[in-house]
């Protein structure tokens, strides 16, 4: 059973993934935060196997040191950045800083996609970052 903690400032998108993640069998969430500066706590109470997160949080720390910090501490531990901002601006720098995915936020059919091969320890971008997309 893999164990899911999400880090996301809007209840609602929590809430979302909460339940997209209920619905499959060798997954659960742990736990969950909207606010950055808890979230090393919180994931070191939790364990989880993955970290959903992100980037853009409220605060003093944002998501993208955020991951730094947790990439920093837990370097095993497998992050999959889900963002409303731009992939082909941000997907290879959060893949660089330690996440091992990054799934747009408007793009929700794959995000248990993504889920699934971050948590199989392979690395997840969309087609379109890939370059797999062409006509």
């Amino acid at each position: 059973m893999k164990r899911i903690f999400i880090i996301d400032d809007h209840v609602a998108v929590r809430q979302g993934y909460t339940l997209l993640i209920q619905r499959e069998p060798d997954m659960v969430v742990c736990g969950e935060t909207a606010i950055a500066d808890d979230a090393l706590h919180l994931v070191d109470e939790c364990g989880p196997d993955i970290v959903v997160l992100d980037i853009s949080l409220q605060g003093p720390v944002d998501g993208v040191d955020l991951l730094k910090r947790l990439h920093l501490r837990w370097p095993q531990l497998a992050i999959l950045v889900v963002s409303g901002h731009d992939e082909m601006v941000y997907a290879q720098r959060m893949l660089q800083l330690g996440a091992r995915g990054y799934v747009m936020k408007g793009d929700a059919l794959m995000f248990i996609q993504a889920l699934h091969q971050v948590a199989g320890g392979e690395t997840y971008v969309s087609a379109h970052v890939r370059g797999d997309d062409a006509p």
